[in-house]
Formats: C-alpha cells, structure tokens, sequence
C-alpha cells in the first residue's frame, strides 16, 4: 500500500450529518408505517446499517445481491440480480439503498425487479452520486453526495477488499 495515496472526500462527521437528515425526512415521509429496504449488502452494509439505526419508524430490510462491476462493465444485459427475498414486497413501501449511482444499469434493473413484486411506493437512496455523463436513469433518486468520477474507498467501499472500515470516504489516488 506504499503506493496508494488516500485523499479524504467525504468525513466521517459529514456522513453522519447527510444520514440523521436523510432518515429524519424517511421518518416523516413514512410516520406510522412501516418501510422495507432492499440493498445491495456487499459495499452498502455500514451505510444500511447507520440508515437504520436513525430511522424513526418501523424498517424491515431485504438483502440481494447485484452483479460485480466487472460484469456490469462486460455490458451483460441479463446479468442475475438474486432478490433474496424471503417476503413477498407487493403493498409495501420500499426503499433502495445504493451505494455508489454510477451509470445507473445496475440501479434500473434492480429497480425494475422490485417493481414487478407490485410494492406501494419505491423511492431510491444513494450515498455516492459520481458525475457520469454515461448515466443511463430515468428514475426518480436522492443522493447524500455528489462528486467527480474518482476512484473511492472507506465507509464499505474497498479496493481489493482493502480499506472497507475506514469512517470517512477517501479518493484513492495509485502511483505505479
């Protein structure tokens, strides 16, 4: 890791802020009901679980599991999204809770799974939106953070499953 230069983007107080503010406004949204989180668990466990714990209202969470970026980037249309589900979404208000919106492929298509099990209400939350001029969505989403399209790592996300605990999220900058 000599020649791995982390460079902090986002603090730790900063998240936090950006997630009281956020569950706050679910909370709300939601009073006396009951809302449903579908996430991707490998990158996003410690942004769901942060979510959760300041969420005024009753949560439930359903895990899936998306592809990788290498395969998304192998521009595999019917790439599996393995929903997971143990109960069925239809009636209930679901949130997708997404770590970083990209090009927003992966994002459609889970989006599109989960509105075929007929749920009341979907609204998408992402900590990370990077500035792509590829984006592909059409959705409707809020987004923590806005950044440039730079290669970033801590609170979950990681290189080579590297600096997954950091507290605050960092650019990662390579030297050869």
């Amino acid at each position: 890791m000599e020649n791995q230069k982390l460079i902090t983007m986002i603090t730790e107080d900063e998240i936090k802020s950006a997630i009281i503010n956020a569950a706050q406004s679910y909370g709300k949204l939601y009073e006396n009901q009951q809302l449903t989180i579908v996430a991707d668990v490998r990158n996003s466990f410690i942004f769901i679980a942060d979510l959760i714990r300041e969420l005024p209202i009753d949560v439930t969470i359903q895990f899936v599991v998306t592809p990788t970026k290498e395969l998304e980037n192998c521009n595999l249309q019917e790439s599996k999204i393995d929903l997971g589900l143990t109960t069925s979404l239809k009636g209930k208000n679901v949130l997708i809770v997404n770590d970083i919106l990209n090009n927003g492929n992966t994002l459609n298509r889970l989006f599109d799974y989960v509105n075929k099990e007929q749920p009341l209400s979907i609204k998408i939350l992402n900590l990370i939106e990077k500035d792509n001029k590829d984006r592909n969505v059409k959705l409707e989403y809020e987004s923590l953070f806005k950044i440039d399209n730079l290669f970033i790592v801590g609170y979950g996300l990681t290189y080579n499953e590297s600096y997954r605990g950091l507290k605050a999220i960092y650019s990662l900058e390579i030297k050869e």
